[in-house]
This record gives C-alpha cells, sequence and structure tokens, in this order.
C-alpha cells in the first residue's frame, strides 16, 4: 500500500456489517476533507473501516497474500472491549482498535493514523491493556481451567474433563487466584469475565 502524504486524500473503503453505522460513518467522512469513500474493493483503497469480524477475516486473509505489503490497513470499529477481544484483533493483524460510541474526532484520527502506517487503540481499550500488562499471564492450561470453573465444573470435574490430577487441578486454580489476585474461585471467574478472558455462560460453582 502507498502510504499517502499530507496532501492526499485517504481512500476509505467502509466495510462495517451493521448498515447504520456503516452509513453514519461515509457520512461523517463525507463531512470532513482529507477523506475519499470508495464503494468498492481494489486497488487504491488505504484503509478498511469494518466490524470485528470482518477485521479478524481481512487481517488473516492479508497475512496469508503474497501482497500484504500492499493490502488495505484494517481499522476496526466496534463495541467489544474485552482483553481478549483486543489481542485477538491485533495478533491477526489488525492495525487499528476503536470503540463504538468515540468521538468523530477519534474516528477521523484513527484512519489517519492507520492510513500513515501507525497503530491505533482508543484510549480506554488502552487503559486496560495496560492495566493486563500488570498482571501476570495465565497459561493454556490455566486457561482451560478457568474456562471450566465459568462454566460451574467443580475441581473434580475439571480433573476428569482435562484427564489431569485432582491435585495438579488444585494447583492451577490456586495459580489462577494468585495471578488474577483474588481470594475465591468465584471473583477469579467475575474478574476474569470483566477482562474478556472467558465467556460466563451461567453462575459459577462455590
Amino acid at each position: 500500500m502507498q502510504t499517502p502524504t499530507s496532501n492526499d486524500s485517504i481512500r476509505v473503503r467502509v466495510l462495517h456489517t451493521d448498515p447504520i453505522v456503516a452509513a453514519g460513518i461515509g457520512m461523517a467522512l463525507r463531512l470532513h476533507p482529507g477523506f475519499d469513500i470508495h464503494p468498492q474493493d481494489g486497488p487504491g483503497v488505504d484503509v478498511f473501516v469494518c466490524d470485528h469480524m470482518t477485521g479478524l477475516a481481512l487481517a488473516r486473509d492479508q497475512r496469508r497474500s503474497a501482497l500484504m505489503s500492499t493490502a488495505p490497513r484494517c481499522l476496526v470499529l466496534t463495541p467489544l472491549d474485552s482483553e481478549r477481544c483486543v489481542r485477538e484483533a491485533f495478533e491477526a493483524g489488525v492495525h487499528g482498535y476503536l470503540l463504538s460510541g468515540s468521538p468523530i474526532d477519534d474516528l477521523l484520527d484513527a484512519i489517519r493514523s492507520v492510513a500513515q502506517g501507525r497503530r491505533y487503540l482508543s484510549v480506554r481499550v488502552a487503559q486496560r491493556m495496560v492495566d493486563s500488562v500488570a498482571h501476570e499471564s495465565l497459561t493454556p492450561r490455566e486457561t482451560e481451567v478457568l474456562h471450566l470453573l465459568a462454566e460451574g465444573s467443580c475441581n473434580k470435574d475439571v480433573a476428569r474433563r482435562l484427564n489431569i490430577r485432582l491435585s495438579t487441578v488444585k494447583a492451577h486454580v490456586k495459580a489462577i487466584m494468585a495471578k488474577l489476585e483474588v481470594t475465591s474461585r468465584t471473583h477469579a471467574v467475575s474478574i476474569a469475565a470483566k477482562r474478556g478472558l472467558v465467556a460466563l455462560s451461567r453462575e459459577p460453582m462455590a
């Protein structure tokens, strides 16, 4: 992709699946100089503005493509603000992450930043990610255990489903609570759900 200069208009293709949101983005950009709305894909597009799932799919496709260096950059506009969703997006290759409901100026800044080759992250999401850095990450096995706790499984159920010893489950639970800085498994599940580490499907067992 050719990075636009300060005198060029940024060529934007809106691919948000919500038609109302897509229309709002297009209208907002047309009211501000320096942005051109492209009605279709193809050469000349600088930035895709899309929803979370579309952004992940596009970014992953671009990574698999030999033309990745010339492909448009992806900016995600979404209400999803969990740590898990943000990490998933950037690991897939998304270049910017903006929350729905952000001011129009933030949208414009995000598009400009992404078009110039920089990363962009909403202030609120950036703060959440900074806070998460201060916590020790869970191991893949601890994450598996945490997911089962969120489903309401007791230690014996976790041991059976993961085919590990009960003492090993207890050790994982202890490590999880230490890393999340909580004193109970119920609180661990609650904190993990707020951070987007797990989906809370029902009330966890005590």
